[in-house]
Parts: structure tokens; sequence; C-alpha cells
């Protein structure tokens, strides 16, 4: 990797070391695996998908947008990997024909002209795939000339301050919606952003200079006893809410944890459940925002970034995140990737009391059907920052190894799991 360029969730030494092992295939078989699916993911991009199939989006629709990154541009990640470790330079040639047409075109930048609904899900739109495009031009950059360089970098700052308006947005429209995955990945984008654009304004702005800023998300979104500035304990109707919630539980507008009616606002349990979100998508949209919290940690380890005194990203506030992964990490040990001896969660009243019936999850009533987002991939990352829980990650890890290298992703909210397999699940 050339040294001029940010880190993103790579860096040389992950990359030597993901070397290294494909060298013993008998003593890591995930990493080999993982590689295997990756090359074929590659192969599939460089034959099957062009830029005529997923023009760069230039226009004002969400969706449309979304589609053409997913299916496009952020797949781009696979042929840079087989780029960076076996120097292919069709790969290589294919993934820069993809990133410098979106830069060139700025693809993504006009997202915020157009409705409010389109203002207040934009950041997300882009932040969420950003790091993928981001460390496949990271991957390719030494096949680049500096010109097209400094044209991917201005595009992804002009990105960075996209979701920084809609970031905005949601400070002054949408305070109500409490401190949800929205603004986690928000920031995760910015970072990415404000990294590559060498701005120190837009790196203040997501670290400190805003109401939503980083650290007052990873305050506020996971829920601690000891921490009595946090959301779940004070404003907005949440002063219930200890009595029931445990340390390191996750907020998001969709959460599943069963609470009174809260003044007949988005809060009210009942009012939701009656209406249009189902209760076992808090368990995907909480753990959706764990994600953007840790991955945004994650990249600014790797570029040295901390807090004053010392405080890094990935130890805030009583290491948080390490506490939130232990209280969704029981999830996945007493239901583990293919358990089906749950009741469906549409068989099951709204109730204030815990479930004990065939599930034995009674430490959260409406976890019972398992979630399609699965992002087990965070406790492999996880191992690198938390030794003292090493033994948690391995034992969630071993009963959940099918969900590290899928078969498929049905959902763009899924992670490309296989990369992290690769490079972080065996050590």
């Amino acid at each position: 990797l050339l040294d001029d360029l940010p880190n993103v969730f790579l860096n040389q030494e992950l990359i030597d070391a993901a070397k290294k092992r494909l060298e013993s295939p008998e003593k890591y078989p995930l990493t080999h695996r993982a590689y295997r699916d990756i090359q074929a993911k590659a192969e599939d991009f460089y034959e099957n998908v062009s830029l005529s199939d997923f023009p760069v989006y230039t226009g004002k629709n969400r969706s449309e947008y979304r589609s053409r990154v997913y299916n496009g541009l952020a797949q781009t990640l696979y042929p840079a990997i087989v780029c960076a470790f076996e120097d292919k330079q069709e790969y290589c040639q294919k993934a820069i024909d993809f990133i410098l047409a979106w830069a060139e075109k700025k693809g993504g930048t006009q997202l915020t002209e157009a409705s409010r609904s389109n203002l207040s899900s934009a950041g997300l739109d882009i932040s969420r795939y950003f790091a993928r495009y981001a460390q496949a031009f990271q991957l390719v950059s030494p096949y680049m000339s500096e010109e097209e360089k400094e044209t991917v970098k201005q595009w992804f700052l002009e990105l960075g301050y996209e979701i920084k308006k809609g970031h905005k947005y949601w400070i002054k429209n949408l305070e109500r919606e409490g401190a949800n995955n929205h603004l986690s990945w928000h920031n995760s984008g910015m970072l990415i952003a404000a990294l590559y654009g060498e701005d120190r304004r837009l790196l203040a702005y997501m670290m400190n200079g805003n109401r939503w800023s980083y650290q007052n998300l990873v305050r506020d979104a996971i829920y601690e006893q000891d921490n009595p500035e946090n959301l779940f304990r004070v404003g907005r109707d949440f002063v219930h809410l200890p009595t029931q919630a445990r340390t390191g539980e996750i907020y998001d507008r969709h959460r599943s944890l069963p609470h009174p009616p809260a003044r007949g606002n988005i809060y009210d349990r009942q009012r939701w459940w009656n209406e249009e979100v189902r209760q076992r998508a808090g368990f995907a949209y909480s753990k959706f925002n764990l994600e953007a919290l840790m991955i945004t940690a994650h990249m600014a380890q790797l570029n040295g970034l901390e807090y004053g005194g010392s405080k890094n990203f990935i130890n805030l506030h009583n290491r948080s995140i390490r506490n939130a992964l232990r209280f969704y990490g029981q999830y996945y040990i007493d239901f583990p990737a293919g358990r089906a001896d749950c009741r469906k969660i549409s068989e099951m009243e709204p109730s204030p009391k815990p479930y004990d019936g065939q599930c034995p999850i009674a430490y959260e009533p409406y976890f019972g059907e398992r979630p399609s987002y699965h992002t087990v991939y965070l406790f492999a990352l996880a191992k690198k920052y938390y030794p003292e829980d090493k033994a948690l990650y391995t034992k969630i890890l071993s009963a959940n190894r099918k969900e590290l290298i899928p078969v498929s992703n049905f959902h763009p909210l899924h992670a490309p799991v296989s990369v992290f397999t690769l490079f972080f699940a065996e050590e």
C-alpha cells in the first residue's frame, strides 16, 4: 500500500499477515475459504459487471443510487483485493475504471438536493458502502496516476460534505429519532472523507463538533448503567428504561426492547407494534448501529486518531462497544446460526414479560425470530481490540462458523463478510 493514503479497514500489516496465512491451508482453513470466495466474487465482477449495466449515478433518487452502488461500485472491493494479492492487472484496471468513472462524474453528490425524504436518508445511503470502495481505491492506488488519485480524493471529500448536510438535517429536524444507525453511519462516512480529503474541519465535526458526534453517539446509543448522561436514563421519556435495559444494549428507533407507552410519541412500543415496524427489526437495526460505531473506531485506530487524554475511539465511555458485543454476543451463543426451534415473532403477543418458551433468550423477549441481518464478523474484528473477551468471541465464531463465509448476501445491509473473515477470523 502507498504511504501517502489513509487506511480504511486494512493496512499493510493486516495484508501481509493474511498472505502469510494463505501459505498454510491446513492450519488456516477459514482464511483459505474466505479468499476463494473473494476470488469467485472478483471473477464474477470482472466477467459480468460493467459500467453499462450499472452506470455512474448522478441523479437525486436514493433508491436508484443505492442499487447502482451496491451492485456496481461497492463490488470493486473484491477485484481490488485479488489485485493486491496476485497483481492481476486486468482486475486492478477494472476496479480503477469503476472508481474513476464515479469520481469524474461525482456520482452521489446530488442526492441531498431532492426531497426531504432523500435528505434524511442520503447520508446513510452514501456512508453504508463508502468504506468498501474507499478500501478498493486504497488497494489499487499504486496502479493510478497522481492526477487520478487526486480526482478520487476530491470526490470523496464532496461525498463527505453531502453526508454532513444530511447529518445536520437530522440534528435540526429529527432529534426525536435519537441516537440511531443513520447518525452512526454518517460519522463513519465523514471520517473517510475527512481522512482522504485531509480536511481537519470535517474531522473535528465528526469527532466532537456536533450534537451527534462520534463520542456522543457511543455515549447515547449504548446503554451503560453507570453513565447518568446516557439517553436511556434522562430526557425524552426514557426514565423508565433502566429497570429493563441491560448494560451494552443499543438504542434504535426500531429496537425491540418492550417498554410502557411514552406519551404517544415515536417511542410508544404499542403504537409501533400496531403500525409499520416489526419488532424483529429491533435486533437488526441495533446491530447495524453497532456495526457503524465499531467500523468507525477500527478506522480511527488504523489511522492513529485519538481524543484528548489519549482516549481512543474503541474504548470510549467505559469500553461501551465491548459491552455491546457482550450483550449481543449472548444471542449468538444461545441461538447460533441454523437453530430453528423458536416460535416466530408473529405468533407472540406484545408483552413486557420475558418469553421463556422454546427460546432460551430470557433477557430479551423479542429476539424470538432469527434476524436476517447477521453480523458475526464483528466478533472476529473484536479479537484485535478486546483480548479479555477472546474466549467469548472464539465461542461465538465457532458456533456460527457458517456465517463467516455466507453462501449468499441476500440484503444490501450485509457487510462483505468474507473480507473480514480473511483478515480477522484466524490468527
